[in-house]
């Protein structure tokens, strides 16, 4: 017989349960925004504090004006919509009072995105409600982009996994705060400060790692970070220097940013993309990371990435979850 996954998980939600599902960015841990039991669930599973809101996902623009006041910005975030959803954008506006404090933790403010994987979409549209929606593991580790990693990350935790296959972008959406009068980068992701601009045909303050938000997630010094110690380095021929070591005893993986020309330690050896791509290691990222942090390595050492547009976002996740092993 087959099962209708829709159904089921529109079904699992409206009775207040929290279900996995995927989208173009990573796999999302889902409640309905109408039920309370369902949200505190979701930070129960994860393991997040109450004070780190979620987003809020929506079918498209029309569903905004109801949660989010938008006074004085419906033309620039029309605009922006119209560009960038659906998609891998999240913008912050002010909240309405329909918004849950727990969602937003406490906050006057709501980070709202329109999500581009089809199963989520039926989904929303079959429910007809926002569905607040974090990333499907426990809080402060890797994120996931596949069923897979979910299944071993949160085990039988939760009582829905849709499988939606592989991730298409890889990395968690880009968050941009309108409240200000120059839009601001909060969370650099798959598009970038010069993307939107370009878009509103206005300045745009790109992502600073020096200024934090309480209004977004993903935002703590230690984030993203896998079990194993993960050492970044700057440039190809470090990780080469480090792979040549005589002295080095400790079982390592070597993950550089383009295939290498040549691999004297081929089994140890991987990379993100053929050509150094950021587009393609930022898919590449969690997914590689995910695979290295089960296969019994003692580190792992990763080369950044470049950083132009979405390179800055692979850097920040390595950033976030190489600092659980350097402080």
């Amino acid at each position: 017989m087959v099962i209708d996954v829709i159904s089921l998980a529109v079904k699992l939600l409206r009775l207040g349960e929290v279900v996995v599902l995927p989208t173009e960015t990573v796999y999302g841990l889902a409640a309905s925004i109408k039920s309370g039991p369902a949200l505190r669930k979701v930070f129960q599973i994860k393991g997040r504090p109450l004070l780190d809101p979620l987003i809020v996902h929506v079918l498209d623009y029309g569903w905004v004006p109801k949660w989010a006041h938008v006074d004085g910005l419906e033309e620039r975030v029309k605009t922006l919509v119209d560009a960038f959803w659906p998609g891998p954008l999240t913008i912050v506006l002010q909240k309405k009072l329909a918004i849950p404090a727990i969602v937003t933790a406490g906050l006057d403010s709501v980070a709202i995105r329109c999500p581009a994987h089809e199963i989520f979409r039926k989904v929303l549209k079959a429910i007809k409600i926002p569905l607040a929606a974090p990333s499907a593991n426990p809080f402060g580790c890797l994120s996931p982009t596949t069923a897979q990693h979910v299944k071993d990350s949160l085990g039988e935790r939760v009582p829905l996994i849709v499988d939606g296959g592989q991730c298409n972008i890889g990395i968690e959406s880009t968050i941009l705060d309108m409240r200000a009068s120059v839009p601001r980068i909060l969370r650099p992701g798959a598009i970038s400060a010069s993307d939107i601009a370009q878009v509103i045909d206005a300045a745009v303050l790109d992502y600073s790692p020096v200024i934090s938000s309480s209004a977004v997630p993903g935002q703590l010094k230690q984030h993203y970070s896998p079990n194993t110690r993960l050492v970044l380095v700057d440039a190809e021929k470090q990780l080469a220097l480090l792979m040549n070591d005589p002295s080095r005893e400790e079982r390592a993986a070597f993950v550089y940013l383009k295939r290498p020309a040549e691999c004297p330690y081929e089994n140890d050896v991987f990379w993100l993309s053929d050509d150094g791509n950021n587009r393609v290691a930022a898919r590449s990222l969690f997914s590689i990371l995910q695979t290295l942090d089960r296969a019994g390595y003692d580190v792992i050492y990763c080369q950044k990435a470049s950083p132009q547009g979405v390179g800055i976002a692979v850097n920040d996740r390595l950033t976030r979850a190489a600092a659980k092993f350097s402080s």
